[in-house]
């Protein structure tokens, strides 16, 4: 549930405040200049005070996410788009975002900043951090002449008797 004055600028970077339910805190993440753009736009066309909500339901007041997972997948059915299982859960997009960036090369850290964590631990959680670095760390280990599995290997002839 955001408000009009979730948005705010402090001279260098765009950053939208938003209460965590769970952690009880209100934090503040990093949002792109464009967004932060668009948004100002949009509380201003939409006269929205700071203490309004941005999106509102149909009777004036928080827009829920039962609406938004109902919206959601009316869109997917409507544009041939399957989603796996009967339970949609928009939370697991901080999961597929936090491990995007992370196989694109972003930083723990700032995986961390942007999802609005305290500390690592719980970013680590988001990420399923292992597949592309594995497979990428297998390429260039093996790539390297020393560690080719292959290398002390001496290919004998048939019938020939081996040292041992």
């Amino acid at each position: 549930m955001l408000g009009g004055g979730a948005y705010y600028w402090d001279g260098e970077d765009a950053w939208i405040k938003v209460y965590q339910i769970k952690m009880k805190a209100e934090k503040m993440i990093p949002i792109s200049l464009v967004l932060y753009q668009i948004m100002k736009i949009y509380i201003n066309k939409h006269h929205i005070k700071p203490t309004d909500f941005l999106f509102k339901s149909k009777d004036g007041g928080a827009y829920r996410t039962g609406t938004f997972v109902k919206g959601f997948k009316a869109n997917c059915k409507k544009y041939g788009i399957h989603i796996s299982g009967e339970t949609f859960k928009t939370h697991d997009y901080r999961h597929t975002l936090a491990s995007s960036f992370y196989d694109e090369g972003v930083s723990i850290q700032t995986i961390r900043d942007y999802l609005g964590h305290n500390n690592e631990n719980m970013t680590k959680q988001y990420i399923d951090y292992m597949p592309k670095r594995i497979e990428q760390a297998n390429k260039e280990y093996f790539n390297q002449a020393e560690n080719l599995l292959a290398t002390g290997i001496i290919p004998k002839k048939r019938g020939e008797k081996t040292g041992k």
